[in-house]
C-alpha cells in the first residue's frame, strides 16, 4: 500500500502494478560519494584535437567518439557487465557509459548496450538488505578468475535506478527493432516499474528523494537524475505499453521532484542551489558538490534552457579555469566530462575545445562513465558541424 500524502503533496511510495516477488537478499554497505577511479581508463592522448576551423572540427569530434566508444567496448565483459576499472563494476557509471555509447554511429553498439541492460536486470535485488526491491549493488571483479562478487552496497540507490531508466528510454528511442523488442518484451514493464519504485519509495513528503534507505540525504544531483529517470519511464509506459495510469503516476512523482528542487533547493536571491536539502548556502569556491552540482538541473532537463545557462554562467564565474582542470587535484583527479556537456547546452563551444585540448595535453584518463559523457558532447558538436 502507498503511504497517503499530506494535503498539497503527491502520494509517495510504490506503484501498485509492481507486485511483490521474493528473491534472496544480501548484505549492505553505506557509501554515497561519487568515487574517483584511477585505473583501467581511457587515454585521450590518442585523440585528435579540435582546430578552430569548423571544417576541421567535425572529423575530430568523430575521432573522439570512436576512441571513447572503443575504450568502453574494451571494458565490457562477456556477460555484458561494463567495468568501471579493472576490478569493479559500478552500475551508475556503466549506465552513463551505455547512454553515451548509443551515440556511436560508426559501429552499432546497440547489442552491447542490450547486453549491459540484461546484466543490470539479472542483478536486481529482491530485496536488498534495507528491504528495497529493484536496487543493484556494485560488484567487484577478479580478472584472474573472472568472478564477479557483490559488494553488498551501492553508492546511491536512487541514482542507479534513475540513470538506468534514462538508458532504457534512450535505447527505445533508437527505433532499433531488436532494442525495442528487448524493452517491450524481454525486460518488460514490470522490471522497469520496479526500478521506478526505487525512486518513489525513497521520495519524501517534501517531494525530494533520499539517496538510499540508510542514507537519508536529498542531493541536488541525485534529484535531478531522479526527475529525468521518472520522466523517462513515464514516456516508456505510454509509448510502449499504452499504460496511461503508470504514465500519470510517475509524471506526478516527477513533478513533485521538480517542484521541490525549485522550492526547497533553489535560492532566488543568488540564483544558486543548495547542494542538498538542509545544507548551508553553496560555497562556489568549493568545487564538489557545491559548484558542480549547480549544473545538474540543466544537464538533466529539469529547468528551462534559460535557467540552465544562468547556472552554467554562475559556475563559469566561479571556475573560469575549468577547461584547464583547475578543479582537479592529485588525490581527486576526476575530469568531470559532464561539464563539457553543460557547456554545449550553454553554447560555449570554445570552452569545450579548450577542455579537449587540456585532456590531450595532460594525458587525462577517463573511466567508461566519463567516456559516456565525452561521447555525448562530441556527438552533439559533430552534429552542429
Amino acid at each position: 500500500m502507498r503511504r497517503q500524502s499530506k494535503p498539497g503533496t503527491i502520494n509517495i511510495g510504490e506503484h501498485p502494478a509492481c507486485s511483490i516477488k521474493k528473491k534472496p537478499e544480501g548484505p549492505r554497505r553505506n557509501h554515497r560519494l561519487r568515487r574517483i577511479v584511477p585505473r583501467g581508463l581511457l587515454t585521450l592522448a590518442l585523440l585528435s584535437l579540435c582546430a578552430p576551423s569548423p571544417a576541421h572540427c567535425q572529423p575530430t569530434y568523430q575521432a573522439n567518439l570512436a576512441a571513447a566508444s572503443n575504450r568502453i567496448a574494451s571494458q565490457q565483459l562477456p556477460d555484458g557487465a561494463i567495468l568501471t576499472d579493472s576490478t569493479s563494476i559500478d552500475p551508475y557509471f556503466a549506465n552513463y557509459a551505455a547512454i553515451g555509447w548509443l551515440n556511436d554511429t560508426r559501429v552499432n553498439r546497440i547489442p552491447a548496450v542490450e547486453a549491459w541492460i540484461k546484466w543490470y536486470i539479472a542483478h536486481l535485488n529482491w530485496p536488498d538488505s534495507e528491504g528495497l526491491r529493484g536496487t543493484v549493488y556494485n560488484y567487484s571483479y577478479d580478472p584472474a578468475t573472472h568472478v564477479e562478487t557483490s559488494t553488498g552496497a551501492y553508492d546511491s540507490a536512487d541514482a542507479n535506478a534513475a540513470t538506468f531508466l534514462q538508458l532504457a528510454d534512450a535505447l527505445w528511442n533508437t527505433n532499433d527493432p531488436s532494442a525495442q523488442a528487448l524493452i517491450k518484451t524481454t525486460i518488460g514493464e514490470y522490471n522497469l516499474n520496479l526500478t521506478g519504485n526505487v525512486i518513489t519509495g525513497l521520495q519524501q513528503p517534501n517531494g525530494l528523494v533520499n539517496a538510499a534507505p540508510n542514507y537519508k540525504v536529498e542531493y541536488l544531483m541525485d534529484n535531478a537524475e531522479d526527475w529525468a529517470g521518472l520522466q523517462a519511464f513515464a514516456h516508456l509506459a505510454s509509448r510502449v505499453w499504452n499504460d496511461t495510469t503508470a504514465q500519470n503516476w510517475y509524471q506526478a512523482h516527477a513533478s513533485g521532484i521538480q517542484s521541490a528542487i525549485q522550492s526547497v533547493l533553489y535560492i532566488p536571491a543568488t540564483r544558486l542551489y543548495y547542494p542538498y536539502a538542509g545544507s548551508t548556502a553553496p560555497d562556489m569556491a568549493t568545487f564538489y558538490p557545491d559548484a558542480v552540482a549547480q549544473l545538474w538541473p540543466g544537464l538533466e532537463g529539469v529547468v528551462t534552457p534559460a535557467q540552465a545557462k544562468i547556472s552554467y554562467a554562475n559556475f563559469l564565474n566561479a571556475w573560469p579555469g575549468w577547461t584547464g582542470l583547475s578543479f582537479a587535484t592529485e588525490s581527486s583527479p576526476y575530469p568531470w566530462c559532464a561539464i563539457s556537456y553543460a557547456a554545449y547546452l550553454a553554447g560555449d563551444t570554445p570552452s569545450i575545445n579548450k577542455y579537449i585540448a587540456t585532456l590531450h595535453a595532460k594525458r587525462v584518463q577517463l573511466d567508461p562513465g566519463e567516456a559516456g559523457w565525452f561521447m555525448r558532447t562530441n556527438a552533439a558538436l559533430a552534429a552542429l558541424h
